[in-house]
């Protein structure tokens, strides 16, 4: 009687796999209790236990595949995808595993056990909001198609939406979850792609929605299950990608979604929206949210107020410090709560403890005989980069936001921060390297071309100079004509050692761990540097000189020269950058074609010099 129950139902199962009725099958085998799935395995053929088994909630799958044959479990591995098959591995006892995995060849071995080594299960550290949680049933997200290794506790990475983030931080799980997402957007398994929204990251999930196809994202966005959960998924998309959400969706599904959003995510998106369309959905928000809206927008984008948050905690001066404990428990899910700010009754800040000092001071003291003081503080024009600098200054978590008359309209968070520290340090590089920010998006050569052009014009004038230099030597290079072999490397050499002053130089500077007023320190440090450099460089090319043309005079002139050419390229590179703080200047403006053709001009002349003195 039970063998022919199992063979209907392996018959079903089959048929419905067949025909891709996967929320049908899905529905089948989350109905059929345990015992009989175990049966339904052992006679199913390994192909179809490839397939089937993905489908099963992850513990149930892991406890099915335990009780197989040692040999099927094998073969069921050995035939699956590894990305399909992890989940599932994840759920076994790691002895039990390490056995297992010794049955298989060793190429899939070693892709499961990288995956496993790399994966971590992040810890809760702060509140739910913060962490991630949505407001799913936590029984419906059980049980998915590809569960990639997470768990209900997943953590937010707060940080500001960009596809550079995402790539660096999760490339190879962002990469699996938009294949996966692919795969069964396009099968309609609508139940299964649910079940992986309500348990992944919601930066990781904008990551891999970012490298889906454009005009499919919409439609996808829709099935993440929760307003909570949308709203963060949203706050995570790059400006493209919720432009193309907003205009495809009805005010009424919309904006419940922009009214959970944080509040400096919610103006960046408006902000970067078209300008009826912002002015239509601000219009239609509750009155609160919109006042919100409209106060966080007339503060310009690259000031302290363009980037704060106005959820912050700050409490009256005499509270208790039972009753602000009492009011940290019942607080709602702000962004960020790690320290208490205490304002008088004018809303002006006087002064701040962190929760640590909060939990430990006596229940019945007022805030104000225990907070401190001495609050850091920036005012909502102050600039972004001064913004940056403070929080790295003071290594802060969150700086408070002030008016002209000392209330606290704000808060910039660190994590509001990131994108900034980002492009400061993308920009930096690109400037050193007579390149822009623009060029990585334009859209055309045109643009690059109107860029690079100057840079290009710089160093054609130098070339220019430096076919001046061989010209008025001319005389002495016929003289000596095996001096032109060893030009070039004199110039490399002075240009490489330039190069490495300047980037230690220009980078000590910028982030103020060389300082300008220690200029013959850093002088004296890098010359000496690029002395011994280039005494050894004059050594090995003379005697290279020597053993190829066996002409003392011609390894005098190369020695020499090698050797002051790179001690005047790392002179050259070093005053320069500590020229610029000094007068007030960026030193990063310093780029890589200005430094190259000043020091090959600069090496042409020296050498040409040198050797002019030894032949004369």
């Amino acid at each position: 009687m039970a063998q022919d129950r199992i063979s209907v139902l392996l018959e079903t199962v089959t048929r419905l796999y067949r025909k891709q009725s996967l929320p049908y099958l899905e529905n089948l085998l989350n109905k059929t209790s345990e015992n009989d799935l175990t049966l339904l395995f052992r006679m199913m053929r390994d192909e179809e236990s490839v397939r089937i088994l993905p489908l099963l909630p992850r513990a149930k799958a892991a406890r099915i595949l335990r009780s197989l044959s040692v040999n099927q479990k094998a073969k069921i591995i050995s035939l699956s995808e590894v990305r399909d098959l992890m989940p599932t591995l994840e759920e076994f006892p790691a002895e039990e595993l390490s056995l297992l995995l010794g049955h298989i060849d060793k190429a899939k071995h070693g892709q499961i056990q990288a995956i496993l080594n790399m994966r971590q299960r992040p810890v809760n550290l702060v509140d739910d909001r913060m962490m991630g949680k949505s407001e799913v049933d936590p029984e419906a997200s059980m049980g998915s198609d590809m569960d990639l290794g997470y768990s209900d506790e997943v953590g937010e990475n707060t940080g500001g939406s960009s596809t550079t983030k995402h790539a660096l931080l999760n490339q190879e799980k962002v990469q699996m979850l938009q294949e996966s997402i692919e795969r069964l957007f396009a099968k309609k398994a609508t139940r299964t792609l649910q079940n992986i929204f309500a348990r992944v990251y919601p930066v990781d999930l904008a990551g891999a929605l970012e490298i889906l196809p454009e005009e499919d994202v919409p439609e996808i966005f829709w099935l993440i299950p929760g307003n909570d959960q949308k709203a963060r998924v949203l706050g995570e998309l790059n400006e493209q990608l919720q432009e193309a959400i907003v205009s495809a969706a009805r005010p009424e599904t919309l904006l419940p979604i922009l009214e959970r959003l944080a509040p400096d995510r919610r103006t960046d998106l408006f902000s970067h929206l078209d300008k009826d369309v912002a002015e239509s959905l601000i219009n239609q928000l509750d009155q609160e949210t919109k006042t919100e809206v409209e106060n966080l927008l007339k503060y310009p984008p690259e000031s302290a107020g363009g980037i704060m948050t106005s959820q912050f905690f700050a409490l009256p001066e005499d509270t208790l410090v039972s009753e602000a404990i009492a009011a940290v428990r019942t607080l709602p899910a702000y962004e960020m709560v790690f320290y208490l700010y205490v304002v008088d009754e004018s809303g002006r800040l006087t002064g701040v403890s962190s929760l640590r000092q909060l939990l430990l001071a006596h229940p019945n003291k007022p805030l104000r005989e225990m907070m401190n003081t001495r609050v850091v503080q920036i005012y909502t024009h102050t600039p972004q980069s001064d913004v940056v600098e403070m929080v790295r200054h003071y290594r802060l978590l969150g700086v408070p936001v002030v008016d002209e008359m000392g209330v606290m309209v704000g808060l910039v968070t660190v994590d509001d921060l990131f994108p900034i520290f980002e492009d400061e340090v993308t920009e930096d590089m690109l400037k050193m390297a007579g390149a822009h920010h623009d060029e990585i998006e334009a859209d055309s050569s045109l643009p690059i071309v109107r860029i690079r052009l100057p840079w290009l014009l710089l160093v054609f004038l130098g070339g220019v100079i430096g076919v001046s230099i061989y010209h008025y030597f001319q005389k002495e290079v016929m003289e000596m004509i095996t001096l032109i072999f060893f030009l070039p490397v004199v110039t490399a050499l002075a240009g490489n050692v330039g190069n490495q002053s300047a980037t230690v130089v220009v980078r000590g500077l910028s982030t103020g761990e060389m300082k300008a007023n220690e200029f013959w320190k850093i002088l004296l440090r890098e010359v000496g540097a690029g002395a011994l450099l280039g005494l050894l460089s004059g050594i090995l090319l003379g005697l290279t000189a020597w053993l190829m043309f066996r002409n003392l005079d011609l390894v005098q002139v190369v020695a020499t020269a090698a050797t002051l050419t790179v001690t005047l390229g790392s002179l050259i590179a070093t005053t320069i950058p500590l020229i610029l703080v000094r007068k007030g200047g960026d030193p990063t403006s310093l780029t890589g074609p200005m430094l190259t053709t000043t020091i090959d001009v600069a090496g042409i002349a020296s050498y040409f010099l040198i050797a002019k003195f030894f032949i004369d």
